[in-house]
């Protein structure tokens, strides 16, 4: 590593993460690992992976929650391994590896073919729009053979309405059949995992894929067969995991179903073959939509709340978003019925004198409405496959484009992980700066439902003379979530921009909170000559970059700012967290999830709220220091730390900072070192 990387460091506890890893490969054991900021554990665990992979011929699988860790790993770490494997006197052969990505990043060449013969036929009427230039644009490359059908590699943008009319679908994908299956840039890619020992996906893709093994009994699956796996960003498997065995229905669901039956029918040769029923099928498909409407409005959560605030069952709560449904039979049963109905009249047309594709693509669109069917009576009748689930009613969107869907997800995805995952891969490696809480996998452990080895591994930073952590001792700070916090935060942040000359992150766990105190003090800190910028402002890689940039700026976001953020330097020198991340106890999922564990004679808030705030305050913490050279200050302006007893325990999570209660040492703790 001396030879490849310029002014190269050896890290005692790279080395360490490294040889556990290794050990783990060897005995084919699980391994829970703890890597500090600066340990560089990106490295640690693919050189022994790799070689393992060389060595032994098998197969092993890097998972991320980020695309930017992934653009890191294909594009710097794994290529640096390779090359270290091949400049090492064992030298054990080339690494293949790949990055895997879902369906939907492919371009799906079957229906490209028919979209854009409907949209040659179109432009002889009509001007074209955007939309028909990206699709002159992308016939371009598809013919130059240039592009190798990942929307994320277009060098031009096209809109999601057009993409998801063009990209890839398992359930209209004809497999075998297709005429175009030598060519498919998704099986291309697939193809190729074959030949690859490293392959990288996300944590998504990874969860789909255990979804549909599972689902076929091993039949079928994404990803070819693998013994070990790496899951970086291991924090936030849980939540993916259970993001992958959630549904949601609703009206936008069931409007593209119906414009893509009415697309399909407006075509050759179904166009003629069912032209009789074309009048019935349009009206039953506008009445069924009707009455989904209905049914989700009767649905609002805001309508829900009101009701149960009149009956006594519930504080009234404006504006809020979600709606727990623990009663059967919310929905008009004429609804799945009307769905059934549609699915049975589609297809019988797979009798007609089709095509193999057309009769294919009947199949799939009756398919559908009998899945959506499905979906409707198990949230009707509260059900779940097996599993114990929770349902609610959710408001999306915003202004006139406000919409309901319905969804339904599991209570714990620690068995299902336990039964298809740990028992089945000889190898798994979890890793993340935030694991553990005090010291202990135990909140993760079960969560998860797995046994493995564990090891915290020390960030290589002097925290304690590189930063301090302020939490100002002041009577305000103890009441959260009363009217007057939003005025504190604000009061405070002005004079805490004024010791850091800028060059400050402040974090809120509400978006309420974030426009709130922005509001109020963003002309007052801008007035001082220091940039501001807000969430929501501009895309989140726009922000970061004009923070950068800016060298003074003070940047105000949300959940996607607590982690993830790599800015060494003096450009972030302070980060402010407004409030103690405890997740919000109203979420619907976390309401059914509270009622399970005090049935099994646990409390909630030891057991899940705060090891959940404790990693969260770490990933926040985490944005701080990223180099040796890195000097600031840490801000927690929510005093309960201090006040109450849990404080003790999140406070001996936290990295090992100059704990300080005067803002003053603010400037100290960031003025360059003598």
């Amino acid at each position: 590593m001396s030879h490849l990387i310029p002014g190269f460091e050896e890290r005692p506890q790279q080395r360490e993460m490294a040889l556990l890893v290794h050990h783990a490969l060897a005995q084919k054991q699980h391994l829970l690992v703890e890597a500090g900021t600066g340990v560089g554990k990106s490295l640690a665990y693919l050189l022994p992976v790799s070689y393992w992979c060389l060595t032994t011929g098998k197969r092993a699988i890097v998972s991320t929650y980020t695309v930017n860790l992934q653009q890191q790993l294909v594009n710097k770490d794994i290529p640096l391994v390779a090359q270290m494997l091949r400049a090492g006197a064992d030298n054990p052969g080339t690494l293949n590896y790949a990055l895997f990505k879902g369906r939907g990043h492919y371009l799906c060449l079957r229906k490209w073919n028919r979209v854009y013969e409907d949209t040659l036929s179109r432009l002889q009427l009509m001007q074209a729009d955007e939309d028909d230039k990206a699709l002159e644009m992308l016939s371009q490359v598809i013919h130059d053979g240039t592009w190798d059908g990942d929307r994320d590699r277009l060098p031009f943008h096209v809109s999601n309405r057009l993409w998801g009319e063009l990209c890839s679908e398992s359930m209209r994908c004809m497999s075998g059949k297709c005429p175009f299956r030598e060519s498919c840039f998704y099986q291309r890619h697939r193809r190729y995992l074959d030949t690859s020992h490293l392959i990288v996906v996300n944590h998504a893709l990874f969860a789909a894929n255990l979804r549909i093994y599972d689902d076929t009994s091993g039949r079928s699956s994404i990803l070819p067969g693998y013994e070990a796996v790496v899951f970086d960003e291991a924090h936030h498997l849980e939540a993916v995991f259970r993001d992958s065995m959630t549904f949601n229905v609703g009206h936008n669901h069931l409007r593209r179903l119906s414009d893509d039956t009415l697309r399909f029918i407006s075509r050759e040769p179904l166009s003629k073959l069912v032209d009789r029923q074309r009048a019935q099928l349009q009206s039953a498909l506008a009445q069924v939509l009707a009455l989904m409407d209905m049914a989700l409005a009767a649905l609002s959560p805001d309508l829900l709340y009101n009701e149960a605030a009149h009956k006594g069952n519930a504080a009234l709560y404006p504006g809020r978003d979600k709606y727990r449904l623990e009663q059967p039979g919310s929905i008009d049963g004429r609804i799945p019925e009307s769905l059934r109905n549609l699915s049975e009249v589609i297809a019988d047309w797979s009798d007609l004198d089709l095509s193999d594709e057309d009769r294919f693509e009947v199949n799939a669109l009756a398919r559908r409405y009998m899945e959506m069917a499905q979906l409707l009576d198990n949230l009707n009748a509260l059900e779940g496959d097996g599993e114990s689930y929770v349902y609610w009613s959710e408001m999306e969107g915003r202004g006139r484009h406000k919409y309901v869907t319905l969804n339904g997800a599991p209570l714990e995805v620690g068995p299902y992980l336990a039964e298809n995952l740990w028992t089945a891969v000889p190898t798994a490696v979890l890793t993340s700066a935030t694991l553990s809480t005090g010291g202990s996998f135990d909140y993760i452990r079960r969560q998860l439902e797995i046994e493995a080895e564990e090891a915290v591994i020390d960030s290589p930073f002097d925290y304690y003379n590189q930063a301090c952590l302020c939490i100002p001792k002041d009577k305000r700070g103890n009441q959260p979530n009363s009217p007057a916090y939003d005025d504190y935060v604000a009061e405070m942040v002005l004079d805490i921009v004024d010791l850091a000359q800028g060059r400050t992150f402040v974090l809120f766990t509400s978006k309420k909170s974030l426009e709130a105190v922005s509001d109020k003090i963003r002309d007052r800190i801008e007035e001082k000559g220091y940039p501001v910028y807000v969430q929501g402002d501009m895309p989140r890689q726009t922000l970061l970059k004009e923070f950068k940039g800016s060298g003074n700026a003070v940047l105000m976001g949300l959940d996607s700012f607590w982690e993830g953020v790599d800015i060494p330097g003096e450009a972030l020198s302070c980060v402010v967290l407004a409030k103690l991340p405890f997740p919000v106890p109203e979420d619907p999922v976390m309401e059914a999830r509270e009622t399970l564990w005090r049935a099994q004679g646990l409390n909630p808030f030891t057991h899940y709220s705060l090891p959940i705030a404790t990693l969260k305050l770490k990933q926040g913490f985490g944005r701080l220091i990223r180099s040796k050279t890195d000097r600031g200050a840490v801000v927690i302006l929510d005093t309960r730390i201090l006040a109450r007893p849990y404080g003790v325990s999140i406070l001996k999570s936290l990295p090992p900072a100059r704990l300080t209660h005067d803002l003053s040492d603010i400037a100290r703790a960031i003025a360059p070192a003598d």
